[in-house]
Order: structure tokens, then sequence, then C-alpha cells
């Protein structure tokens, strides 16, 4: 049996930003059970090649923070073949007959069908002719810049944390389980946690972080290692930790960038590594 049709929210929602955020906000005003429809792959998943088709959430990711900001229910619109050949009046036909609807919310750079040939202004007319409501919302901007996920991967991208957190309006963060590493931090006097993360999931470019590790109610502060060449790895020292958490899963979230890779000898990494947990505790104290 199909839902009653209500208030839905239909988009990407890659990174739950502070522009999807409006557009949840104004569908639950409409009302309190809003619900969401999002695209499962992403399109840029779907058309890009690996290196270009990273995501910001996970589906996981995405479902927690969307049931945060107080979505109940999430629907995940199947991106595929068919989806990508349907006309603009065949795709609102399909994703009305996945979840119907009496009134959409969309952003306002809202675009559908083959091609990306449905715009706003055509929703709004084959609304209107079924007598379906819609509400577009306007760009949320910082400092004058609109705020959309293609902003905020070039950000991560670079390493400006600061700047893609404030987009977000939350620190940028990976989860994945705890997994044995090749002891390397351990034999410098560093232990790690070797945190696996989807490969499918964009990280900040290689190099040290100041991080906070989420796990079982904890957050801890830790200085973390993205290398070069190991996709989905994320090493995590946590000062004065000495628990077992293989195979429990965390959450590590981005702080501040503290270096790029650089070739040292052992002893200058060592120095290196003692000045990254040094500047990790002054930055979790700010």
């Amino acid at each position: 049996m199909n839902a009653p049709a209500g208030v839905l929210a239909v988009g990407a929602f890659d990174g739950i930003h502070a522009g999807h955020l409006a557009v949840i906000r104004a569908a639950l005003e409409i009302s309190p059970d809003a619900g969401v429809a999002c695209f499962e792959p992403l399109p840029r998943q779907y058309f890009s090649s690996p290196d270009n088709s990273l995501r910001l959430t996970t589906p996981a990711e995405r479902s927690r923070i969307l049931a945060r900001s107080g979505v109940r229910t999430v629907t995940a619109f199947p991106f595929d073949d068919a989806t990508r050949d349907a006309g603009p009046d065949e795709f609102l036909e399909m994703l009305r007959g996945l979840r119907p609807f009496a009134h959409l919310v969309v952003g306002y750079d809202f675009h559908f069908g083959r091609g990306r040939s449905g715009s706003v202004a055509m929703l709004g007319d084959w609304c209107a002719e079924r007598s379906l409501g819609l509400t577009v919302v306007d760009a949320t901007r910082l400092d004058g810049d609109p705020v959309k996920s293609e902003t905020v991967r070039c950000l991560l991208r670079s390493g400006y944390l600061e700047r893609a957190s404030r987009m977000l309006t939350r620190r940028y963060s990976a989860s994945g389980p705890v997994a044995r590493g090749r002891g390397e931090g351990r034999r410098l006097g560093f232990p790690t946690l070797n945190a696996a993360v989807p490969r499918a999931k964009l990280l900040p470019p290689p190099g040290s972080y100041a991080v906070s590790v989420r796990t079982g109610g904890l957050s801890m502060p830790a200085a973390a290692f993205i290398p070069e060449g190991r996709p989905g790895l994320v090493e995590a020292h946590i000062p004065g930790w000495s628990g077992d958490l293989y195979g429990a899963v965390v959450e590590i979230e981005f702080v501040e960038m503290l270096r790029r890779p650089e070739k040292l000898t052992k002893d200058e990494l060592m120095r290196r590594i003692e000045g990254d947990v040094e500047r990790t505790m002054e930055v979790m104290k700010e």
C-alpha cells in the first residue's frame, strides 16, 4: 500500500549542507511529517568516473543527518538507466509512483529529467496542472556565495576545512570500522587506530589533521594522518588511549589540517608527529 500523499522534499542532498537544510526546514514547516526523496546512487556517481564521483555523505551518514534534522521518512529514488532516459514529465510520474505527494519542496537550482532538461519553471507548470503545491527555496549564501555541494567538495579537496564546515553547518566527518594496520605508528611510538572509510566517500587531501574520534558515546581528540596512495584509510593516534577498538565503527571529525605529507627521516617524523599531537591538543581546547 502506498503512503498517503503529503509533503516531499526532493534532491540529491549529498552533504546535507546549509542549502539542503533550508529546503528541509521549509518542508517541515509545511508539515512535520514531510518526507525526503533522494537519489541513490547519486547522479554524479552514475555519470562520472570513479575519481570524480566521490560523495560527501554515504547513504548511512545521510540518513543519520536527515533524522537529526527532524525527517522521519527518507525514500531512495533509484538512479538507473530508466531514470537517466526519462523525460521531465515521465520522471515526475516515476517519482509520484514511488512516493505519492501533494506538495513538493525543491531548491532553486533543481533540475530533473533527461539531460537535466526539467527546470523549476517547468515543475511549477506541471504541479499547477495537477493542483499540487510547490515551494521553491532560494539559495543559501555564505559571504555572498551560494552554498553548493560542488563548492564543499572543492574546499575539502583543497584542505579548507573551516569554510567547508561553515557551509555544512558542522565539521566534516568520515566513518568506518577499525581494521588492523601495518603497525608503523606503534613502531614510532604513536600507535594508531586505522579506520577503513568507504572508498566512495570523499576524504580531505593526504596529510596530518587534528580530529575528534567518536565511538560508543565517547569523543576523543586525536592526531590523524591520511596517507598517499591508500584510498579510504585514516590513521588516528589518540593520546593516552590504550583500548581495543578493532571492528568497532568510529566517526572521525576533521577539525584542522596541520601539514601536508613530507619526506622525513625516522627521527624527523617522530618529532613531526609529536608536534602534531601537541597542536591537536591546543586546537581541541580552543
